[in-house]
């Protein structure tokens, strides 16, 4: 089924942006521990669904995690893209589809699939260009960035597919604050022809009903030259985790209280989702999928916090 955007009253168009003074804090970066090696030759998403089961974006497939670090194949994509728990115990998985506009021209044939843990398949969002990151809000509506252009949509099952914001040029990553105020973003470049990193994390204010604010966004933290933010995570104290895709492969954390911006962990090429653990998989471990970075590429890493994360 296609689904028609509409341009709603809540997308904000892109504007020049406020930067907010942040200090660097002097934390030692953590030593992450690999967790899972074969058989994956890149991953992505990675997320926990509600009954707490681990699932990662790998080998154009979706897979299980099992909690001694072996896999089980679900189904089978396109590409390896962002994941996110929905319902009781389903997760969704974005997927660029057969083409996309970083090898081809832009396209509609992305799409967003709502898998079950036995591994039935079914498009839940469709007409899509290269969606990539997902967040489910409160009231079951799903944001999907897509980082081949300046578009974050919103869809439900009754309105259908919507433009959402084009504050940030080529999003990645996003998070919400817990009070729902705020919408993080990972600008992992500034541009795809010719691709040039960025290492922006931005903050886009929300209304009252969970809308875009008519202000600019504001960028709330750098990470590096050419780091390539890519995935997000946020923590019980609210304090907003960046994977660094290039560069050394690494994770930053931004606390919004402080505006502090700390490396916590390094050497991890390719990092590029990031999921808290539950139960068993441990309520202070981060978990890390890497790209693909040559050898190194496709290995799962975690990292032991010193404070539980959500």
């Amino acid at each position: 089924m296609r689904i028609t955007i509409i341009l709603t009253i809540a997308a904000v168009l892109y504007i020049p942006a406020v930067t907010a003074q942040v200090s660097t804090g002097a934390v030692t970066p953590t030593i992450p521990e690999v967790f899972v090696d074969e058989p994956f030759r890149g991953t992505e998403g990675l997320t926990f669904n509600n009954e707490g089961r681990l699932f990662v974006s790998g080998n154009r497939a979706v897979w299980e995690i099992m909690l001694d670090g072996t896999v089980r194949k679900l189904t089978d994509l396109d590409s390896n893209l962002g994941l996110v728990a929905f319902g009781e115990r389903d997760i969704l998985a974005a997927d660029f589809g057969p083409t996309n506009a970083f090898r081809h021209q832009r396209n509609n044939d992305g799409v967003v699939w709502r898998i079950t843990p036995e591994g039935d398949k079914t498009p839940y969002i469709t007409g899509l260009g290269d969606p990539n990151a997902l967040v489910v809000r409160d009231d079951g509506s799903v944001l999907v960035s897509d980082d081949a252009t300046n578009e974050i949509f919103v869809f439900d099952e009754e309105n259908g597919l919507r433009l959402f914001t084009t504050a940030v040029n080529h999003p990645n990553g996003i998070v919400l604050s817990h009070d729902r105020k705020t919408l993080y973003v990972a600008q992992i470049f500034k541009s795809i022809r010719p691709v040039i990193r960025d290492d922006s994390l931005w903050a886009i204010a929300l209304g009252e009903d969970g809308n875009p604010l008519r202000v600019a966004p504001k960028r709330v933290a750098r990470t590096g030259p050419m780091a390539a933010n890519d995935g997000l995570a946020i923590d019980r104290e609210g304090r907003i985790y960046i994977a660094a895709n290039g560069a050394a492969g690494e994770v930053w954390r931004y606390d919004p209280e402080t505006e502090q911006v700390s490396r916590i962990a390094a050497n991890m090429p390719g990092a590029a989702s990031l999921a808290f653990g539950r139960g068993e998989f441990g309520e202070n471990t981060l978990y890390v999928t890497t790209t693909f970075s040559g050898d190194r590429g496709g290995k799962i890493y975690r990292i032991e916090m010193d404070t539980k994360t959500n």
